[in-house]
């Protein structure tokens, strides 16, 4: 008897045992439940207030019910390219990125062919040789860029300058992708049936000396464009139509031999808007048409997207060749890239001289950046600040009268911890365990 009643008293203790330790984890449980929803909350706070403010860093308390406050920081996302202040690792020669509206180009007419080696940009042309390129739109201008004009007779010529983005990467380091843009501040053909084709080129970082018929190549054509054999690009092509409207489209395109390439149309587009930022957006396989502002305002964020597509599998492999890998498979360090600018003149109608008062084409404010505005960073307890989302402004700025919606392209980015389970874990990790 004694023996049962020692045995049943101890399945008994256990029992209660178990069952305290399970009612702990249940509480426990609901406290980092309630912890996470008011981490989200928070988030969601930020990201609302984010309508009445236009590209400043914000940082505040956020009080919650369990008397923990949240620390919520917003942070503009810094721009990739051009950088002015950009540093070069130790083994490279000390440069600086090509800055368009900072006049880095001759500011005299450039003709033909020209290298710079210390900003890393080629500028090219073929079909004429008395093409000229300057960096201003118009004699006497304040405005910054880069300007195309020449010859009066100028069908089926191209000119083009190829910009190096160096220590920059690729989008395919980016979880949400990169913007690549520009913007348009004049172009041949805006107003009239006479059209300039404008086009941005996405191409692998590569320096050609001689083609496959081991020819030398000159300057101009060196730094990967025109392609050479086995070479792709990814193109967005601007060509205004008549009623002063625009018609774009997206290419993957392969050279399957020196000077044949084969284009693939992935998307096209017309509307009514010339005079704006436009350029590509990609992320992982994807791309689409991206632009932003209305007729020249460029203080206007109205992003418009076009229909979304996929480059081919090929494509995708040519420009992930090579990349850093992480244990998980994760692209870490994409291979480096170029942008080129392509202006084929399409009409022989326009006015001769250099620079002339409308017959000319004149971009400027090419930027790279990531595919959202803003980075939200929560700080959890003991000064662990974590990332937890992005935002994305869409709607026409007036401060007025803001007009915005935010967008997010995750679940707020927040892990399933509450406050407690963040102090047990940096317990744990002082402790060695």
């Amino acid at each position: 008897m004694l023996i049962t009643v020692l045995v049943v008293t101890a399945v008994g203790l256990l029992f209660g045992a178990g069952a305290l330790l399970l009612f702990r984890y249940q509480c426990q449980q609901r406290i980092d439940r309630q912890h996470e929803l008011e981490k989200l909350s928070a988030v969601r706070s930020a990201l609302n207030y984010l309508r009445n403010v236009n590209g400043e860093t914000l940082a505040f308390r956020y009080p919650t019910g369990s008397n923990r406050d949240l620390g919520v920081v917003v942070k503009p996302v810094p721009q990739i390219f051009p950088v002015d202040s950009y540093k070069p690792p130790k083994d490279h020669p000390s440069y600086r990125h090509f800055f368009m509206e900072r006049g880095d180009f001759p500011q005299t007419p450039v003709v033909n062919a020209w290298y710079d080696e210390n900003l890393d940009f080629e500028y090219g042309a073929t079909g004429a040789t008395d093409l000229e390129m300057s960096n201003k739109a118009t004699a006497g201008s304040g405005a910054y860029g880069l300007a195309f004009a020449g010859t009066n007779a100028t069908i089926g010529v191209k000119w083009w300058v190829n910009i190096g983005m160096r220590g920059t990467g690729g989008w395919l380091e980016e979880d949400y992708g990169r913007r690549y843009y520009f913007y348009l501040e004049n172009c041949v053909g805006k107003t009239s049936s006479r059209s300039d084709t404008i086009r941005l080129c996405i191409v692998r970082n590569v320096t050609n000396t001689v083609d496959s018929s081991k020819r030398p190549i000159p300057v101009g054509r060196q730094h990967g464009w025109p392609l050479l054999k086995g070479e792709r690009a990814l193109v967005f092509e601007s060509t205004p139509v008549a009623g002063d409207g625009v018609a774009k489209r997206l290419y993957d395109c392969h050279c399957v031999d020196d000077g044949v390439v084969q284009s693939l149309e992935l998307v096209r587009q017309v509307d009514g808007q010339t005079l704006y930022n436009m350029g590509l957006q990609l992320a992982g396989d994807k791309i689409l048409m991206f632009s932003v502002g209305n007729k020249g305002n460029r203080t206007t964020y109205l992003p418009i997207f076009s229909e979304v597509a996929s480059m081919s599998p090929e494509t995708y492999a040519y420009f992930a060749k090579g990349a850093e890998v992480d244990d998980e498979g994760k692209i870490v360090k994409a291979p480096e890239l170029r942008a080129v600018f392509e202006v084929e003149a399409t009409s022989n109608l326009r006015e001769t001289g250099p620079l002339a008062a409308t017959e000319f084409d004149f971009l400027t404010d090419f930027k790279v950046t990531r595919a959202y505005q803003f980075d939200v960073f929560l700080e959890h307890p003991h000064s662990v600040t974590n990332h937890a989302t992005v935002g994305q402004k869409i709607g026409e700025y007036a401060r007025a009268n803001p007009n915005y919606t935010i967008i997010t392209y995750d679940t707020h980015g927040t892990e399933n911890k509450g406050f407690r389970r963040d102090e047990r874990e940096l317990e744990r990790k002082r402790n060695g365990w």
